[in-house]
């Protein structure tokens, strides 16, 4: 069985992705150790982060709570690290994102996008499950958050048959239902943020300062190495969701 971790990210009111990290038990075991080492090296070297700190890739990147004081030299090097843990793992990753201008645009009653961008990357992630050698089954793990009972509703309904807009087929690869813990206690989770948050960011800001396109460019790299399945839908464009 494989452990799926997801992740959410937005951008402002005009982007809504998910991210999943599909990983087997060699994955978890390197990634959970390796960022472990990660925290611990930069905590050595700078006075204030403790070597349990969370890296949510959002603090991170701007210097926010625990990383707030954090050389940016060390939070660029805690990032590139982090994508190079993954791009060196048996992890695979999907990334779904829908474009909210273009969806209200084309409907004048859409469904959520977050019910929607969850479905596709659901769908997305039976569809990677099922071409695997082992038993292609999976468990779904999430960080908390306030949509927790309807993505555990949706993901039965979407289990029992086809859902229209959401998936094409019942999603029978995906174990039991998604369970919710906080992302402060996982290291799988802070990487499936990681990598969710800078395609994110790769896909919709442009960035100013050279030095950074650069450090980015070097992290979304490593990231869509083993991004398996990468797609923004764009419904204006009557591209149906792949």
């Amino acid at each position: 069985m494989q452990l799926v971790y997801l992740d959410e990210s937005a951008r402002n009111d005009e982007f809504y992705f998910f991210g999943a990290l599909i990983t087997d038990a060699e994955a978890v075991r390197s990634i959970d150790r390796s960022i472990d080492d990660i925290i611990g090296l930069v905590a050595r070297h700078v006075d204030g982060l403790a070597p349990s700190a969370e890296i949510h890739a959002v603090d991170v990147f701007h210097g926010r709570g625990a990383w707030h004081g954090v050389p940016i030299a060390w939070r660029v090097k805690a990032c590139d690290l982090v994508a190079k843990v993954l791009a060196r793992s048996s992890a695979s990753f999907v990334f779904r994102g829908i474009h909210l201008p273009s969806l209200r645009a084309r409907y004048r009653h859409p469904h959520p996008a977050h019910r929607l961008a969850l479905g596709h990357t659901l769908a997305e992630v039976h569809r990677q499950l099922a071409t695997l050698d082992d038993d292609g089954f999976g468990l779904v793990l999430a960080d908390e958050h306030h949509m927790a009972d309807h993505a555990r509703r949706d993901l039965r309904n979407f289990k029992a048959s086809a859902a229209p807009g959401f998936t094409s087929r019942p999603l029978h690869c995906i174990a039991d239902t998604i369970y919710f813990g906080p992302s402060r206690e996982s290291r799988l989770l802070q990487a499936a943020d990681v990598a969710t948050y800078f395609l994110n960011r790769h896909r919709t800001i442009r960035e100013g300062d050279p030095r950074a396109k650069r450090a980015l460019d070097k992290i979304v790299g490593n990231i869509r190495s083993i991004t398996v399945s990468e797609y923004v839908w764009f419904p204006l464009k009557h591209n149906a969701p792949r």
